[in-house]
Protein backbone atom coordinates (compact mmCIF):
# COMPACT_ATOMS: atom_id res chain seq x y z
CA UNK A 1 0.00 0.00 0.00
CA UNK A 2 2.78 2.36 -0.92
CA UNK A 3 0.59 5.16 -2.23
CA UNK A 4 -1.93 5.50 0.89
CA UNK A 5 -0.45 6.65 3.86
CA UNK A 6 -1.83 7.89 7.41
CA UNK A 7 -4.29 5.58 7.90
CA UNK A 8 -6.57 6.29 10.61
CA UNK A 9 -9.67 4.60 12.01
CA UNK A 10 -12.65 6.97 12.33
CA UNK A 11 -15.33 5.30 14.75
CA UNK A 12 -17.04 6.33 18.00
CA UNK A 13 -14.81 6.76 20.22
CA UNK A 14 -16.80 5.28 23.37
CA UNK A 15 -17.38 2.43 21.46
CA UNK A 16 -21.06 2.18 22.03
CA UNK A 17 -24.21 2.74 19.63
CA UNK A 18 -24.84 1.59 16.04
CA UNK A 19 -22.46 3.90 14.06
CA UNK A 20 -20.67 3.37 11.24
CA UNK A 21 -16.70 2.93 10.74
CA UNK A 22 -14.37 4.70 8.04
CA UNK A 23 -10.99 4.63 7.54
CA UNK A 24 -9.21 8.58 6.79
CA UNK A 25 -6.26 7.62 4.54
CA UNK A 26 -3.46 9.99 2.56
CA UNK A 27 -3.91 8.68 -1.47
CA UNK A 28 -1.63 10.41 -3.72
CA UNK A 29 -1.38 13.44 -1.69
CA UNK A 30 -5.86 13.61 -1.57
CA UNK A 31 -7.25 13.75 2.10
CA UNK A 32 -10.12 10.69 1.53
CA UNK A 33 -12.52 8.89 4.09
CA UNK A 34 -12.93 5.05 2.63
CA UNK A 35 -15.87 2.45 3.53
CA UNK A 36 -14.75 -0.91 3.46
CA UNK A 37 -18.37 -2.79 2.69
CA UNK A 38 -19.39 -1.97 -0.01
CA UNK A 39 -16.52 -0.36 -0.80
CA UNK A 40 -16.39 3.29 -1.21
CA UNK A 41 -14.25 6.01 -1.21
CA UNK A 42 -15.41 9.91 0.28
CA UNK A 43 -14.01 13.42 0.25
CA UNK A 44 -13.54 15.53 3.33
CA UNK A 45 -15.94 18.65 3.75
CA UNK A 46 -13.49 21.14 4.96
CA UNK A 47 -11.93 20.35 1.68
CA UNK A 48 -15.17 20.41 -0.59
CA UNK A 49 -16.52 23.54 1.50
CA UNK A 50 -12.68 25.21 0.49
CA UNK A 51 -13.12 24.72 -2.93
CA UNK A 52 -16.45 26.32 -2.77
CA UNK A 53 -15.37 29.35 -1.12
CA UNK A 54 -14.44 32.58 -1.48
CA UNK A 55 -11.05 32.97 -0.08
CA UNK A 56 -10.94 36.50 -0.22
CA UNK A 57 -11.93 36.05 3.46
CA UNK A 58 -11.19 38.50 6.79
CA UNK A 59 -10.68 34.88 8.83
CA UNK A 60 -7.78 34.76 6.58
CA UNK A 61 -6.67 37.86 6.91
CA UNK A 62 -7.19 38.22 10.94
CA UNK A 63 -5.25 34.62 10.98
CA UNK A 64 -2.01 36.14 9.40
CA UNK A 65 -2.17 39.15 11.19
CA UNK A 66 -2.14 37.00 14.78
CA UNK A 67 0.91 35.12 13.27
CA UNK A 68 2.58 38.08 12.67
CA UNK A 69 2.17 39.21 16.00
CA UNK A 70 3.18 36.02 17.39
CA UNK A 71 6.47 36.17 15.35
CA UNK A 72 7.26 39.34 17.26
CA UNK A 73 6.55 38.04 20.32
CA UNK A 74 8.34 34.71 20.00
CA UNK A 75 10.33 34.46 17.02
CA UNK A 76 9.74 32.50 13.80
CA UNK A 77 11.02 29.09 15.19
CA UNK A 78 8.83 29.03 18.37
CA UNK A 79 5.78 30.45 16.30
CA UNK A 80 5.88 27.68 14.11
CA UNK A 81 6.26 25.05 16.29
CA UNK A 82 3.14 26.50 18.84
CA UNK A 83 1.28 26.76 15.97
CA UNK A 84 1.83 23.31 14.36
CA UNK A 85 1.02 21.83 18.22
CA UNK A 86 -1.73 23.37 18.88
CA UNK A 87 -3.44 22.42 15.74
CA UNK A 88 -3.49 18.97 17.93
CA UNK A 89 -5.26 20.53 20.32
CA UNK A 90 -8.79 19.16 18.43
CA UNK A 91 -7.59 15.04 18.43
CA UNK A 92 -6.48 16.08 22.80
CA UNK A 93 -9.86 17.37 23.26
CA UNK A 94 -11.52 14.03 21.79
CA UNK A 95 -9.77 12.25 24.21
CA UNK A 96 -10.38 14.57 27.32
CA UNK A 97 -14.19 13.87 26.37
CA UNK A 98 -14.15 10.55 26.40
CA UNK A 99 -12.12 10.81 30.17
CA UNK A 100 -15.16 12.85 31.00
CA UNK A 101 -17.97 10.71 30.15
CA UNK A 102 -16.57 7.42 31.40
CA UNK A 103 -14.60 9.13 34.44
CA UNK A 104 -16.93 12.28 35.11
CA UNK A 105 -14.32 14.41 35.51
CA UNK A 106 -9.84 15.02 34.60
CA UNK A 107 -7.25 14.34 36.81
CA UNK A 108 -4.67 17.09 35.95
CA UNK A 109 -1.83 15.57 36.59
CA UNK A 110 -2.38 12.11 34.47
CA UNK A 111 -4.13 14.75 31.46
CA UNK A 112 -0.73 16.54 31.55
CA UNK A 113 1.44 13.42 31.40
CA UNK A 114 -0.89 12.48 28.44
CA UNK A 115 -0.72 15.72 27.06
CA UNK A 116 3.14 15.76 26.98
CA UNK A 117 3.71 12.43 25.68
CA UNK A 118 1.54 13.45 23.06
CA UNK A 119 3.24 16.72 22.30
CA UNK A 120 6.83 15.20 22.52
CA UNK A 121 5.68 12.88 20.02
CA UNK A 122 4.25 15.23 17.52
CA UNK A 123 7.44 17.03 17.42
CA UNK A 124 9.60 13.82 16.91
CA UNK A 125 6.83 12.64 13.93
CA UNK A 126 7.27 16.21 12.27
CA UNK A 127 10.84 16.58 12.59
CA UNK A 128 10.80 19.09 14.98
CA UNK A 129 13.43 19.37 17.55
CA UNK A 130 11.80 18.99 21.07
CA UNK A 131 11.16 22.79 22.74
CA UNK A 132 10.35 21.83 26.35
CA UNK A 133 9.91 25.26 27.27
CA UNK A 134 7.42 25.90 24.17
CA UNK A 135 5.38 22.46 25.52
CA UNK A 136 4.94 23.25 29.00
CA UNK A 137 3.15 26.57 28.23
CA UNK A 138 0.90 24.36 24.89
CA UNK A 139 0.26 22.13 27.33
CA UNK A 140 -1.03 24.82 30.18
CA UNK A 141 -3.21 26.39 27.55
CA UNK A 142 -4.01 23.13 26.49
CA UNK A 143 -5.64 22.37 29.92
CA UNK A 144 -7.52 25.74 29.91
CA UNK A 145 -9.24 24.34 27.20
CA UNK A 146 -9.99 21.72 28.92
CA UNK A 147 -11.48 23.07 31.71
CA UNK A 148 -13.59 25.36 29.29
CA UNK A 149 -14.90 21.69 28.20
CA UNK A 150 -15.55 20.63 32.06
CA UNK A 151 -17.96 23.58 32.35
CA UNK A 152 -19.59 23.53 29.15
CA UNK A 153 -20.31 19.73 29.94
CA UNK A 154 -21.15 20.69 33.51
CA UNK A 155 -23.69 23.60 32.33
CA UNK A 156 -25.11 22.20 29.28
CA UNK A 157 -25.08 18.64 28.29
CA UNK A 158 -27.20 15.64 29.72
CA UNK A 159 -25.97 12.52 27.69
CA UNK A 160 -22.93 12.11 25.49
CA UNK A 161 -23.64 9.78 22.69
CA UNK A 162 -21.02 9.84 19.98
CA UNK A 163 -17.18 10.81 19.74
CA UNK A 164 -15.60 11.49 16.89
CA UNK A 165 -18.14 9.84 14.70
CA UNK A 166 -18.01 9.66 10.80
CA UNK A 167 -21.24 10.89 8.67
CA UNK A 168 -21.51 11.37 4.98
CA UNK A 169 -23.52 12.78 2.21
CA UNK A 170 -24.18 10.32 -0.40
CA UNK A 171 -25.07 12.36 -3.11
CA UNK A 172 -21.70 14.59 -2.68
CA UNK A 173 -19.69 11.71 -1.81
CA UNK A 174 -18.23 13.63 0.76
CA UNK A 175 -17.78 12.34 4.69
CA UNK A 176 -17.15 13.89 8.03
CA UNK A 177 -16.15 13.05 11.47
CA UNK A 178 -18.83 14.86 13.76
CA UNK A 179 -16.88 15.93 16.73
CA UNK A 180 -19.96 15.49 19.20
CA UNK A 181 -23.11 13.98 19.00
CA UNK A 182 -25.28 14.72 22.16
CA UNK A 183 -28.25 15.46 24.25
CA UNK A 184 -27.51 19.14 25.57
CA UNK A 185 -29.20 22.59 25.97
CA UNK A 186 -28.83 25.32 23.54
CA UNK A 187 -29.31 28.44 26.14
CA UNK A 188 -28.28 28.39 29.80
CA UNK A 189 -31.90 27.13 30.78
CA UNK A 190 -32.99 25.98 27.38
CA UNK A 191 -34.50 22.15 26.66
CA UNK A 192 -32.26 19.53 25.98
CA UNK A 193 -32.22 18.39 22.63
CA UNK A 194 -29.88 16.21 20.36
CA UNK A 195 -27.28 18.42 18.95
CA UNK A 196 -24.16 17.95 16.73
CA UNK A 197 -21.07 19.92 17.67
CA UNK A 198 -18.23 20.85 16.31
CA UNK A 199 -15.27 21.62 18.70
CA UNK A 200 -13.67 25.14 18.05
CA UNK A 201 -9.91 26.26 19.63
CA UNK A 202 -10.05 29.37 17.29
CA UNK A 203 -10.08 33.24 18.08
CA UNK A 204 -13.99 33.05 17.58
CA UNK A 205 -17.20 31.68 15.41
CA UNK A 206 -16.77 32.29 12.38
CA UNK A 207 -19.89 32.18 9.05
CA UNK A 208 -17.83 29.63 7.90
CA UNK A 209 -17.51 27.68 10.62
CA UNK A 210 -21.52 27.45 11.19
CA UNK A 211 -21.49 26.68 7.23
CA UNK A 212 -19.59 23.47 8.24
CA UNK A 213 -22.02 22.55 11.36
CA UNK A 214 -25.01 23.17 8.97
CA UNK A 215 -23.24 20.32 6.88
CA UNK A 216 -22.50 18.44 9.65
CA UNK A 217 -26.11 18.12 11.18
CA UNK A 218 -27.33 17.19 7.34
CA UNK A 219 -24.47 14.63 7.12
CA UNK A 220 -25.56 13.22 10.52
CA UNK A 221 -29.76 12.93 10.00
CA UNK A 222 -28.70 11.13 6.57
CA UNK A 223 -26.46 8.49 8.21
CA UNK A 224 -27.85 8.12 11.76
CA UNK A 225 -31.09 10.53 11.93
CA UNK A 226 -32.35 12.20 14.98
CA UNK A 227 -30.51 15.87 15.19
CA UNK A 228 -32.45 18.51 15.88
CA UNK A 229 -29.38 21.30 16.24
CA UNK A 230 -25.95 21.61 15.09
CA UNK A 231 -23.91 24.11 16.81
CA UNK A 232 -20.07 25.20 17.28
CA UNK A 233 -18.72 25.12 21.02
CA UNK A 234 -15.59 27.02 21.57
CA UNK A 235 -13.38 26.21 24.31
CA UNK A 236 -11.30 28.98 24.90
CA UNK A 237 -9.17 30.97 27.40
CA UNK A 238 -10.40 32.45 30.42
CA UNK A 239 -9.20 34.81 33.58
CA UNK A 240 -7.80 32.57 36.01
CA UNK A 241 -9.56 32.25 39.54
CA UNK A 242 -12.78 32.42 38.10
CA UNK A 243 -15.16 30.25 36.32
CA UNK A 244 -13.76 28.83 32.97
CA UNK A 245 -15.93 30.22 29.87
CA UNK A 246 -17.07 29.34 26.63
CA UNK A 247 -18.62 30.08 23.55
CA UNK A 248 -21.66 28.23 21.91
CA UNK A 249 -23.34 29.26 18.82
CA UNK A 250 -26.35 27.18 17.24
CA UNK A 251 -29.01 26.75 15.27
CA UNK A 252 -32.08 24.70 15.15
CA UNK A 253 -32.98 22.18 12.33
CA UNK A 254 -34.39 24.56 10.32
CA UNK A 255 -32.58 27.28 10.17
CA UNK A 256 -29.54 24.67 9.49
CA UNK A 257 -31.38 22.95 7.03
CA UNK A 258 -32.03 26.47 5.20
CA UNK A 259 -28.61 27.56 5.25
CA UNK A 260 -27.01 23.65 4.33
CA UNK A 261 -29.69 23.79 0.94
CA UNK A 262 -28.02 26.84 -0.32
CA UNK A 263 -24.52 25.85 0.92
CA UNK A 264 -25.48 22.21 -0.91
CA UNK A 265 -25.82 23.69 -4.42
CA UNK A 266 -22.54 26.08 -4.37
CA UNK A 267 -20.38 22.89 -3.13
CA UNK A 268 -22.30 20.25 -6.25
CA UNK A 269 -21.17 22.76 -8.55
CA UNK A 270 -17.59 22.80 -7.45
CA UNK A 271 -17.22 18.89 -7.21
CA UNK A 272 -14.43 18.63 -10.44
CA UNK A 273 -12.30 20.83 -8.08
CA UNK A 274 -9.04 18.58 -7.09
CA UNK A 275 -9.91 19.89 -3.54
CA UNK A 276 -13.25 18.39 -4.16
CA UNK A 277 -14.38 15.06 -4.62
CA UNK A 278 -11.08 12.72 -6.62
CA UNK A 279 -13.00 11.11 -9.03
CA UNK A 280 -11.51 7.23 -10.08
CA UNK A 281 -8.91 7.70 -7.94
CA UNK A 282 -5.37 5.66 -9.12
CA UNK A 283 -1.98 5.53 -8.70
CA UNK A 284 0.62 5.20 -11.35
CA UNK A 285 4.25 3.60 -11.48
CA UNK A 286 7.20 2.17 -13.05
CA UNK A 287 7.76 -1.26 -13.45
CA UNK A 288 10.85 -3.69 -14.08
CA UNK A 289 13.61 -2.40 -15.86
CA UNK A 290 13.95 -0.28 -19.22
CA UNK A 291 16.65 -0.98 -21.84
CA UNK A 292 17.53 2.21 -24.56
CA UNK A 293 15.19 1.68 -27.26
CA UNK A 294 12.54 -0.34 -25.39
CA UNK A 295 8.95 1.13 -24.29
CA UNK A 296 8.90 1.68 -20.38
CA UNK A 297 6.10 -0.67 -18.46
CA UNK A 298 3.40 1.47 -16.69
CA UNK A 299 0.78 -0.16 -14.35
CA UNK A 300 -2.01 1.60 -12.82
CA UNK A 301 -3.96 0.67 -9.49
CA UNK A 302 -6.96 1.94 -8.54
CA UNK A 303 -7.36 2.80 -4.52
CA UNK A 304 -9.43 -0.10 -4.33
CA UNK A 305 -7.34 -2.22 -5.48
CA UNK A 306 -4.45 -1.44 -3.40
CA UNK A 307 -6.60 -0.99 -0.44
CA UNK A 308 -7.83 -4.51 -0.90
CA UNK A 309 -4.12 -5.72 -1.66
CA UNK A 310 -2.92 -4.33 1.60
CA UNK A 311 -5.95 -5.81 3.24
CA UNK A 312 -5.43 -9.33 2.02
CA UNK A 313 -1.46 -8.55 2.90
CA UNK A 314 -2.35 -7.80 6.59
CA UNK A 315 -4.59 -10.69 6.86
CA UNK A 316 -1.06 -13.10 6.07
CA UNK A 317 0.86 -11.10 8.57
CA UNK A 318 -1.83 -11.89 11.10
Amino acid sequence: MENITQVEVIENMLKIGNYIKMFRVNFNGQRLYLQEKPFQYYSGLTGALSAATFKGDQDSKRLTSWRNSMIDSFGQKNTDNYVDMTADFGTLLHMALVTIKEKGGIKWDEERSMAYNYFMEAYIKKGIEPDHKTIKKIIYEYQKHVASLLQFIYERVQEIYAIETPAKCESLKIATPIDLFCSCRQTEKGAFKNTTINLKTSSQISQHQMEQACFEMAMWNETYGNAECTAIMRTKDWTEGKTPTFDYKYLSRDEAMMQFNYSFKRVELCLNSGASYYPNPVSKSFQGETKLGQQPVITSKTLEQEWIENSMLSSLED
